[in-house]
């Protein structure tokens, strides 16, 4: 947990974990504190996505195994 974007991501969380908590315990309805939670996970993800270097890619899965790959094909 040394990286930056690591570190970002805890503090995020623990924000929107410590929001919902308060606004809870202040009298707001839990279906209202979940759609909060919600929007502000799609803008954080979001925000990381625009964040990424352009040279900077995804993993792509690795390819099934030979054998598996002929099965799909009959």
């Amino acid at each position: 947990m040394h990286t930056p974007r690591r570190r970002t991501d805890l503090v995020v969380f623990l924000a929107v974990l410590v929001t919902g908590v308060v606004l809870v315990l202040s009298g707001i309805e839990p279906e209202a504190v979940s759609t909060v939670a919600i929007g502000l996970s799609t803008l954080y993800a979001a925000w990381q996505r625009q964040d990424a270097s352009p040279g900077r890619r995804e993993p792509e899965p690795p390819a099934p195994p030979q054998s598996e790959r002929g099965r799909a094909c009959e």
